[in-house]
């Protein structure tokens, strides 16, 4: 009888146990969930702040760029001083309690500038959200194709050559900064090699017929060259937009890419507003100058819906006039690139990359190449860019506005 009673007290024992044990692991499972809950909703608020914050600096980026190409001391200061610097603050630019941005530029050249846009917001209990955005920018200053010189390949910075064969016929290459060839390259250069900075042989073979002038080699470092200047859309009357015999949208010029296999631009001056993307068994015949306000891209798939294979282009010129293709920003020859065939000038203010060109296509470039970086990467057919003065003068005039540019862009958080 005794045993009865004691079992019992071992059960509520044991029940009272396991009730502390449930109500402890449910406490740790509230308190869990708690934390969990805070810590998403500090996430979301931070990434909320960020994103605001990313937006000023921003905002302080594009007033820099606005100074420069509005503000006739900054862009004075910015083309003729090239040790010129300046900044700037605005406190709560859009309304109270918004924010501020700091910015500034500091010129490394006469037209190249580095921006950086700090945005700050006061969170509250002494905390700010902080980004930081820097960003280079630059203008051509060249007056026409003369200042080219017997340059018919031109980089306003690197030329990069990897794992390719590149022939530059009646003139010379021109760097301003580095000449680099890797990876199995073989470089033939009719007359000079002129790099501002260092000229870098890995693993390639490059052909000079006449000298090579680098930092790093004893005739010294060549002279400066200034790029060229293009004005693409500026109001004044002579910008290639305001005397463009056609201009299309680029919803307008991808119809037209979607519902032809082959596009013929008859007129002197074809001018498109946007990018265009040129790819999938297409064929490209330009007779004169094709202008592009953003970036062309040609080869960028192999097919364009049902219609499958390589896209060709071809550039025809006529004494005299313009010829070629040139991009306000950048211009890509991709994989699925055919036959190209350009008697004039290819000119992209920013980036020109010529990748993976397929055996056995023909790369003709009769005029020349001109880019702030050139960067051609894996071809297995030869590129050829010939040097004619004829079409780099008759496409390249004298221009007294061309755009500011902005390029490699990256951000800082805090």
């Amino acid at each position: 009888m005794l045993i009865l009673p004691k079992l019992k007290s071992q059960e509520k024992g044991v029940a009272i146990l396991v009730i502390i044990l449930l109500m402890t692991l449910l406490l740790f499972m509230a308190m869990y969930f708690l934390s969990f809950t805070l810590t998403e909703k500090n996430i979301s608020h931070s990434q909320a702040w960020g994103a605001k914050t990313y937006y000023l600096a921003e905002a302080g980026v594009a007033e820099m760029v606005w100074q420069l190409k509005n503000n006739p001391s900054y862009e004075t200061s910015f083309e003729t001083n090239p040790a010129w610097t300046v900044e700037f603050t605005r406190n709560n630019p859009f309304g109270a309690d918004s924010g501020s941005y700091t910015v500034s530029i500091t010129n490394s050249a006469l037209a190249h500038g580095e921006i950086i846009s700090t945005g700050a917001i006061d969170v509250g209990e002494g905390k700010t959200s902080q980004r930081i955005i820097k960003t280079s920018v630059y203008r051509a200053m060249g007056e026409g194709g003369a200042e080219l010189g017997d340059n018919c390949g031109y980089a306003d910075g690197n030329i990069d050559i990897s794992a390719s064969i590149v022939n530059f016929y009646n003139g010379s290459a021109y760097s301003d900064n580095n000449f680099n060839a890797n990876l199995w390259s073989t470089v033939g250069i009719d007359t000079d090699l002129n790099v501002v900075n260092n000229f870098n042989e890995v693993m390639s073979t490059v052909l000079v017929g006449g000298d090579i002038y680098a930092a790093n080699y004893p005739n010294g470092p060549a002279a400066e060259v200034d790029m060229p200047a293009v004005d693409f859309d500026s109001g004044d009357p002579d910008s290639y937009k305001n005397i463009a015999d056609v201009v299309y949208t680029s919803a307008q010029f991808d119809n037209m890419i979607a519902n032809n296999s082959t596009i013929t631009l008859n007129d002197p001056i074809t001018y498109v507003e946007g990018d265009i993307d040129f790819y999938g068994n297409k064929n490209l015949v330009v007779n004169g100058l094709l202008v592009v306000e953003r970036d062309f891209e040609i080869g960028r798939k192999l097919c364009r819906g049902f219609s499958c294979g390589l896209a060709d282009a071809t550039v025809n010129h006529t004494e005299g006039e313009p010829s070629g293709i040139l991009a306000k920003r950048k211009i890509y020859f991709k994989t699925f690139t055919g036959n190209i065939d350009i008697n004039g000038v290819v000119y992209a203010s920013d980036q020109l990359t010529v990748t993976g060109i397929p055996l056995g296509m023909d790369f003709n470039a009769a005029g020349g190449l001109i880019s702030r970086k050139l960067t051609i990467t894996s071809v297995w057919s030869p590129i050829d860019i010939t040097r004619n003065e004829e079409i780099i003068n008759s496409t390249l005039g004298v221009a007294e506005f061309s755009p500011v540019i902005t390029v490699e862009h990256w951000e800082e958080e805090y």
